[in-house]
């Protein structure tokens, strides 16, 4: 029986024939190429983009019977066709949604005057042209133009009461003060935040109107159009035409619930330890996408077929992990399972989602991205699943030396149904916004990473179809999630050591970039900012080592408890400490060079301004209990009307590094490598925040 193996630190190279026949040859892996090579003629691109053909063809009004029943189309099609692979533990779980689920049922919009009526955009025809959150209704009055209609003065010297507005801005800020503020009936709005609508005149964006603070707040309903139909109706108004417009609106409310489909390959039994795949199946219940939001779990559902496949024929070993799919609502459901499974927590070794994975390259021009994990949780999976990017990318690709051999790839990953082209990557850092967050922001954290297309020219709006997805991407796609899964699946002690040296490899690369900008700083700085720039770019080198030598010894999460493969694991990590004192100099020997050229006398070591001395005597820790932020962002540490004194992502890694034994200097510092400098001040008050709110304490020491 052909089992999954892993090369070793020499390696299994691939054949002399092979070799000697591409000049420039394929990258090695963690996984054996006749491995590599069985699991690409496996997946099939065309089965993952049939799923959403299935699932997601077209934007739909969900039926009344799919919210009573308390299961959607979505979800009974993927329990039903994993059940169908061989797939265990299938089931759906439901949980509440924790408010009412709105639903569109019909809506119309007509010019009615002068001349004969004018359709302009029904619901039936496209779903995204009615603004979630609208209620049901039939106004027919005058139409009127306020520009963007999301401020007061755009509504100065405009009569809008009893009338229907019409808007280039944001639907729902232009009814907050159109309907709620000024007394319109409703608005039309051609605004599409999402897309490029110079370019894709014809699209719409999905968008909605929300209930706001104020539960007795007025809402009626809003229409988005696409910019080509509202400049159509802004023309007609410039040319003086007093038009009527007719609107009506059928909308409900259901007590509905979430749908989170599970399915698993189970391990061995050899460990408890699981490894996770998350996509979401729903982006809200109304919203409906074919790429997003349907792409990832297709993509999925077909890499777990193929994986379970190779193990029935004995091309793959059972894992010794247990692989764990959920297919979700977008983070909320991802959120929910965790907490009704709070045992998981405990045993995830890793995690991976896929959002956007199946977009045709060439119509998007865009690029599959990894997005990797935040600084504060240096992990392996980030440089095993680079590893196998670059190797897709390297092998998807025509290469000048090779083309001797042919004009071709070398070993295609191409799916018969879609495109040739060649693949294109790029490897990122950290970025929120779908399930891979709530795995990060877990208690114990957990590592996570994300598969992405970017830019999407269609997502979020009602072009989003499988005609803009490619099965070849999508077999790519399901080809990295086996191989990448398998090797966290299957690794013990011996995989473990291995996956530290591929993780010793790309932390030096990291180093070296990190220590390239440390240089530039010398090199760009002017006698007024050199010993500040030396400070930070001391930093930035300093901040490298601490980060990759957790990277590196991350690896032994994977060990099984072995303590032999651990030492090995720690020693490789600590050959970082040789090498760290030599980029240090070098950056002190840059900074030397740049006083002599700008006339500054050098100060070395750097001295620390009052500030700093003070920061580095605070210790900031959580309380326990007390409530963390969810999302890709930050926003406050502890509320209040003013701004926060950090923000975004810088908010949510200052908090992620207050773990009760790092100094705010230390947080500063580490947030300051990671996004770029930022006032030692503005941290300490961060956290002071923090502490009034009663979410943090702060001692000294």
């Amino acid at each position: 029986m052909h089992t999954i193996r892993f090369l070793t630190a020499i390696g299994l190279a691939v054949s002399g024939a092979v070799i000697m026949a591409q000049e420039q040859a394929d990258p090695r892996t963690l996984i054996p190429p006749a491995t590599l090579n069985a699991i690409a003629q496996h997946v099939s691109g065309a089965q993952a983009h049939n799923h959403v053909l299935e699932m997601c063809p077209y934007e739909r009004n969900r039926p009344a019977e799919e919210y009573q029943s308390g299961t959607y189309r979505e979800a009974a099609y993927a329990e039903a066709k994993a059940r169908e692979y061989g797939f265990s533990d299938v089931h759906i779980e439901r949980f509440p949604l924790g408010a009412r689920q709105w639903d569109g049922e019909m809506a119309e919009l007509w010019v009615t005057a002068p001349g004969p009526p004018q359709l302009i955009t029904r619901y039936r025809d496209v779903a995204t042209t009615l603004a979630t959150g609208s209620r049901s209704g039939d106004v027919t009055a005058e139409l009127v133009y306020v520009g963007r209609g999301d401020t007061a003065d755009d509504y100065a010297g405009r009569d809008v009461k009893g009338k229907i507005v019409l808007a280039s801005g944001p639907v729902g800020a232009a009814h907050n003060l159109a309907v709620r503020q000024f007394g319109a009936e409703g608005v039309v709005s051609f605004f599409n935040g999402t897309g490029k609508p110079i370019d894709r005149p014809d699209q719409m964006g999905w968008s909605g109107i929300t209930q706001g603070p104020d539960a007795n707040a007025r809402t009626t309903w809003g229409f988005v159009l696409s910019l080509r139909m509202g400049l159509d109706l802004l023309g007609r108004l410039e040319r003086h035409q007093k038009l009527t417009v007719h609107a009506v609106v059928q909308a409900a409310e259901y007590d509905a619930p979430m749908n989170v489909v599970v399915a698993t390959i189970p391990g061995d039994g050899s460990t408890n330890e699981e490894f996770h795949f998350t996509a979401h199946l729903f982006e809200g219940i109304a919203k409906q996408g074919a790429n997003d939001n349907c792409g990832g779990p297709a993509t999925q559902l077909e890499a777990g077929r193929a994986w379970i496949e190779m193990i029935d024929r004995g091309l793959m070993s059972r894992p010794k992990r247990t692989v764990r799919f959920l297919w979700v609502p977008e983070i909320s459901g991802t959120r929910a399972y965790l907490l009704a499974h709070p045992e998981l927590g405990r045993h995830v070794v890793a995690s991976i989602s896929t959002d956007m994975v199946g977009a045709n390259q060439t119509i998007n021009h865009n690029s599959l991205h990894l997005n990797q994990t935040m600084y504060s949780i240096p992990n392996v999976i980030n440089d095993v699943s680079r590893q196998f990017f670059e190797y897709v990318g390297e092998t998807n690709r025509e290469k000048l030396h090779n083309r001797r051999i042919a004009y071709a790839f070398q070993n295609p990953i191409i799916d018969p149904s879609g495109t040739r082209d060649p693949f294109h990557y790029n490897i990122e850092k950290f970025y929120g916004a779908s399930d891979h967050q709530v795995h990060l922001d877990w208690d114990p954290r957990l590592p996570a990473v994300q598969f992405g297309n970017w830019p999407d020219a269609v997502y979020h709006s009602s072009e989003d179809s499988p005609a803009n997805q490619d099965p070849t991407q999508m077999k790519r796609a399901a080809f990295l999630m086996v191989a990448i899964g398998s090797v966290f699946a299957n690794a013990g002690p011996a995989e473990a050591v291995a996956t530290a040296g591929v993780a010793l490899t790309y932390a030096e690369a990291r180093i070296a970039a990190d220590l390239g900008d440390g240089l530039a700083m010398m090199a760009g700085s002017t006698a007024a900012s050199l010993n500040e720039n030396f400070k930070e770019a001391l930093n930035l080198v300093r901040q490298a080592y601490v980060r990759e030598r957790l990277d590196v010894g991350s690896a032994a999460t994977l060990a099984m408890n072995d303590k032999a493969a651990a030492a090995d694991i720690l020693a490789l990590a600590q050959t970082l400490d040789q090498a760290e004192p030599i980029d240090v100099n070098r950056v002190k020997l840059a900074y030397r060079a740049a006083a002599g050229r700008v006339g500054v006398t050098p100060v070395d070591p750097p001295v620390p301004t009052e500030e700093e001395r003070a920061a580095a005597r605070l210790v900031p820790a959580k309380k326990a209990g007390a409530p963390t932020p969810q999302g890709f962002g930050g926003g406050a540490a502890g509320g209040g009307g003013t701004p926060p004194a950090l923000q975004g992502y810088y908010a949510m890694e200052a908090r992620n590094f207050a773990d009760g034994t790092r100094s705010v200097l230390d947080i500063r510092n580490a947030i300051a490598a990671e996004f770029g400098p930022v006032p030692v001040d503005a941290v300490v008050t961060f956290f002071r925040d923090a502490e009034k709110a009663g979410t943090y304490t702060v001692t000294s020491k």
